[in-house]
């Protein structure tokens, strides 16, 4: 799979993308990523950084996945946690027709992903002050206006995603309701996009549902206190270090705690 956007380098869009192997170090990474107290396109910002071997080709800096189109980011987070077994998810509703709760799974790769548009990542758009040029919000973008309400980070975005040189084009506030129309639309037309909802209908009465699905579930479905405990247990055991049990690949760890499980009885 590639990314439905990607970087763009001398006119060239670079769309492909690996993840390191899934060690003890890069289960800890993301842990310690999901745990602190940033907003959450921080915490996607520092858990990308921190699993990716590289994207389109550059070094998977904090600047560099910021930079990402939030499309982008939200494949390379489901494609991470597909990685991390997390591929299928259990959903649970209230049907608004007859109000019986009902469950129903998602299968996270078949999730519908649209490419990115002609021109990405700009988009031209005639507006009250002139055409002027925009680019694709991104996950730096959704960082600078996490604490914001609606009104105000709609003017900030704007004016963070204008191209235009100074004095061209004005700022992100000079817009009108309308300029503001125009420019969400024109942008929504190259920006890629994933889907965050599914329907679902419930199999007690048959009504359908939309249901929303959290594109960014690898950051609070994965906790590092139980990698701590397998650490504790193959430490105590083996007498390896921190560092020896953390560069094995999680398969392999898991194996190793299988086998002292069978050594004590408890697993056949």
């Amino acid at each position: 799979m590639r990314l439905p956007g990607g970087i763009l380098h001398d006119g060239a869009r670079l769309r492909d993308f690996a993840f390191r192997p899934l060690t003890g170090v890069v289960e800890l990474a993301l842990a310690e990523a999901a745990g602190t107290g940033a907003s959450l396109p921080a915490k996607v910002t520092a858990a990308l950084a921190a699993t990716l071997e590289h994207v389109g080709g550059e070094s998977p800096l904090p600047a560099t996945v910021a930079e990402l189109s939030v499309a982008d980011r939200q494949v390379l987070m489901g494609q991470l946690a597909m990685g991390l077994g997390l591929g299928e998810s259990w959903l649970s509703a209230d049907c608004a027709r007859c109000g019986e709760r009902f469950d129903f799974s998602v299968h996270h790769s078949d999730l519908p992903v649209k490419e990115a548009g002609e021109g990405y990542p700009f988009a031209e758009v005639e507006t009250s002050l002139g055409p002027c040029r925009f680019r694709v919000p991104t996950g730096a973008d959704q960082q600078a206006i996490a604490e914001m309400d609606d009104g105000e980070a709609v003017r900030l975005l704007v004016g963070r995603c204008l191209m235009a040189r100074p004095g061209e084009c004005g700022a992100g506030g000079d817009f009108t309701p309308a300029d503001l129309a125009r420019i969400e639309a024109a942008l929504e037309t190259v920006a890629p996009e994933v889907a965050v909802s599914v329907q679902a209908a419930c199999p007690a009465c048959g009504a359908t549902h939309v249901i929303e699905v959290d594109p960014y579930r690898a950051l609070f479905r994965y906790s590092g206190w139980e990698l701590l405990q397998e650490i504790h247990i193959l430490a105590a055991t083996y007498h390896w270090s921190e560092e020896e049990i953390l560069a094995l690949p999680q398969e392999r760890r898991r194996r190793y705690l299988e086998l002292i499980d069978r050594a004590r009885g408890m697993a056949r």
